[in-house]
């Protein structure tokens, strides 16, 4: 039977255990769940004998997970055939913890953002200030298994709180102890994916067409000399980093089944190639973030190619997961009894997972790490499918190379366990722009946004969030301009309201200019050099200013309210106040005007501005 139980709690944080009494023989077990993305390596039973699975920094929530068997068995009970488990972690009585950013936090020297945590069941709830301070925004959370109430001042002071007339601390004050402090810079990043963006050099005639509709081995020729030719057009976006995707040695166009991860790819373009791109984005202050592919290698990366060859004689057999001997190149993807004898990356047998519990599969991945900081001069990393990975791995790369370093983690979750745990300091932020694309396509309203930000912020908090990477689309999801069927006010709000949080904003390259596309291999069109939207790019580039200027990638709080007229996303920061107002029905708004989807102050239904004012 499985049974999960709380094994260490400070009443909001949380360490489970999983476990279950079945006995059965495995080589590998993991628990795959919402608290991890369902990652397929990540939580490791880490004995053959018992199924057991520990879980740290678990906010109170509903948790949904399964446990695969040797990766592709669900592990099934007599009671339960589905496989599929659930839990649910409910907040017993009131929490503040000011040591936690997303508690109490001083934004530059200027604002106080308070939160605590209540039982759903509390009715009042109350803070009270030492100081006399100027409240300036309140705001109740309601999540699954506990509400949260947020708390602006203008100043910092002492406090405590009433909840239902009890008092917290039951004696004497919190005091504020984490500060937030802007940075500057645009924390803008541009994401390319290579093989689309542009080519210098003549064309090849086993290049498809430039501009013809992709497909999953189309080869475009894009290369590292053309990123290098226009990074004044990029610079020009008020971009401040470059994310580039895998520019290995690989067959396909994607480059996510590496073959030598200590060669760039020859149709990218040579080892000079790179260092001049990079050597030309710090001329120009930008730096470049790689992306590291350490879940899984190709089939034809040589040690791989050993360990087939010689099985268990090799010096590489255990860099793998082989369950069983005599294992063969699988070509196509596991399904029901057809499957590897191999761990993959989700099946696909032309991507064998790594085995990251080896030491020297980690320093491996470490040296390769070295390599492209050391020879060409990279300032970060992305780790692929970092969510699957044995998380031993990134603390032995963090403490090699430092926080200073961008360590981003693809996570298509809200990875508390992973960012409060240290394994990265950065993540994609794919749950933000679902939020985001659920409030302009209506499909939740402001209250639900709100509840859906501050689940965000709760979860791992204001500190973290200044160098998540933010996006609205990828090289793994439909365009953002497709997810509004072609409507593009619709683009320039979701970018409006993207550029307004903290952390790096990210602009998929070509949105800025209007491209569409579907899901992969669709989202991966050529850029239309010969046929840019220039409303378009001239609204982003603006963005970017406003986004320098005024610091919006750092110490700032979301805050929303409704109003007859409009619906407001506003960031409060220590220097201003700027307002996104969605037209409800026809309005003229007040203040400073900086940027107008109709490019008026008479804003129309569906229509927004943006609005700015300074702190008296």
């Amino acid at each position: 039977m499985v049974e999960v139980k709380i094994i260490k709690s400070d009443g909001f944080f949380n360490e489970v255990l999983i476990s279950s009494d079945k006995k059965i023989h495995f080589d590998t077990a993991y628990a795959e769940g919402d608290f991890n993305c369902f990652g397929e390596g990540s939580i490791v039973s880490e004995t053959t004998d018992d199924l057991k699975f520990k879980i740290a920094n678990l906010i109170p929530g509903k948790y949904h997970f399964k446990i695969a068997i040797d990766q592709y068995k669900i592990l099934r009970e007599a009671e339960n055939r589905s496989g599929s488990y659930s839990f649910s972690i409910w907040l017993e009585k009131p929490y503040h913890n000011p040591d936690y950013a997303q508690f109490c936090a001083i934004i530059d020297k200027k604002l106080m953002d308070v939160r605590i945590a209540v039982p759903k069941h509390s009715i009042s709830v109350s803070i009270f200030t030492k100081d006399t301070l100027k409240p300036v925004y309140s705001r109740r959370a309601s999540f699954d298994t506990f509400d949260a109430v947020e708390y602006v001042f203008d100043g910092m002071s002492d406090y405590y709180f009433e909840v239902d007339n009890s008092r917290l601390p039951k004696e004497g004050y919190f005091s504020p102890k984490v500060h937030i402090e802007h940075e500057g810079g645009s924390k803008i990043i541009y994401h390319i994916f290579p093989d689309r963006f542009f080519r210098v050099g003549p064309h090849l005639p086993t290049l498809s067409r430039w501009g013809d509709k992709p497909t999953f081995s189309s080869f475009f020729g894009g290369n590292l000399r053309g990123i290098t030719e226009k990074i004044g057009y990029i610079k020009a976006l008020n971009v401040d980093t470059i994310y580039l995707n895998p520019v290995y040695k690989s067959k396909s166009n994607h480059r996510y089944d590496v073959d030598d991860y200590f060669s760039i790819d020859g149709l990218l373009g040579g080892e000079q190639d790179f260092i001049e791109l990079v050597n030309e984005a710090h001329e120009n202050g930008i730096k470049i973030v790689a992306d590291m592919v350490f879940n899984h290698t190709s089939t034809d990366f040589p040690y791989f190619l050993d360990a087939l060859k010689n099985g268990k004689n090799s010096k590489y057999w255990n860099w793998y997961i082989f369950h069983g001997e005599g294992a063969a190149v699988f070509d196509g993807r596991a399904k029901g009894k057809t499957k590897p004898l191999y761990e993959t990356f989700m099946g696909v047998g032309r991507m064998p997972k790594l085995n990251h519990k080896n030491a020297e599969v980690r320093k491996f991945c470490i040296d390769v790490m070295k390599y492209y900081k050391n020879k060409f001069g990279v300032d970060g990393f992305r780790y692929d499918v970092a969510h699957s990975i044995y998380p031993e791995f990134f603390l032995e790369a963090v403490k090699e190379f430092g926080n200073e370093m961008l360590h981003i983690g693809e996570a298509w979750c809200l990875p508390s366990m992973f960012m409060l745990s240290g394994y990265w300091n950065s993540f994609t932020n794919y749950y933000l722009r679902n939020a985001i694309i659920k409030f302009v396509r209506e499909e939740i309203n402001i209250t639900e946004f709100y509840n859906m930000i501050q689940n965000m912020i709760i979860s791992y908090g204001p500190l973290i969030q200044q160098n998540v990477m933010n996006i609205l689309d990828s090289h793994d999801t439909e365009r953002i301009l497709r997810a509004f069927k072609g409507n593009k006010k619709k683009v320039k709000l979701a970018y409006s309201i993207l550029f307004m949080f903290d952390g790096f904003a990210t602009i998929y390259y070509g949105d800025e200019v209007g491209l569409d596309g579907g899901r992969d291999p669709d989202d991966r069109r050529c850029f239309p050099w010969d046929n840019m939207d220039e409303d378009m790019l001239q609204f982003l580039k603006k963005l970017g200013e406003i986004r320098r200027m005024y610091h919006t990638g750092s110490a700032g709080i979301i805050t929303v309210e409704e109003t007859q007229e409009c619906k407001y996303i506003t960031r409060l920061s220590g220097e201003s106040i700027i307002k996104v107002a969605i037209a409800k029905k026809p309005v003229t708004l007040e203040g400073e005007i900086i940027l107008s989807s109709c490019g008026e102050k008479t804003i129309y239904e569906g229509d927004f501005a943006l609005s700015i004012a300074k702190y008296a």
